[in-house]
C-alpha cells in the first residue's frame, strides 16, 4: 500500500508553501518470488518443497520508504 499527503499553505498573496509526504510499501509487506523458481526448491509434485516460497523478489526499491518535500512558489 502506498500513501501520500499534500498540504498547501498560503503565506502571502504572492508566496505559497507546499508540503508533501509520501510512503511506499507502508505495511512493509514482503514480495515473495514465484514458488519453485530457485534451485533450492523443486518443481516436482512428489517433492516436499513443492510450491514452497523461499525467496524474496527484487522489486527495485527498499521495503519501506518515506519521502518528504517542501516547495516554495512565488
Amino acid at each position: 500500500m502506498d500513501a501520500g499527503l499534500d498540504r498547501k499553505f498560503r503565506l502571502t498573496e504572492r508566496f505559497e508553501l507546499r508540503f508533501r509526504a509520501e510512503s511506499f510499501n507502508l505495511a512493509n509487506t514482503p514480495h515473495h518470488a514465484n514458488p519453485g523458481t530457485t534451485s533450492a526448491t523443486s518443481t516436482s509434485v512428489n517433492s516436499g518443497s513443492f510450491m514452497l516460497a523461499t525467496d524474496i523478489r527484487n522489486t527495485g526499491r527498499d521495503e519501506r520508504t518515506f519521502r518528504m518535500g517542501l516547495k516554495l512558489t512565488w
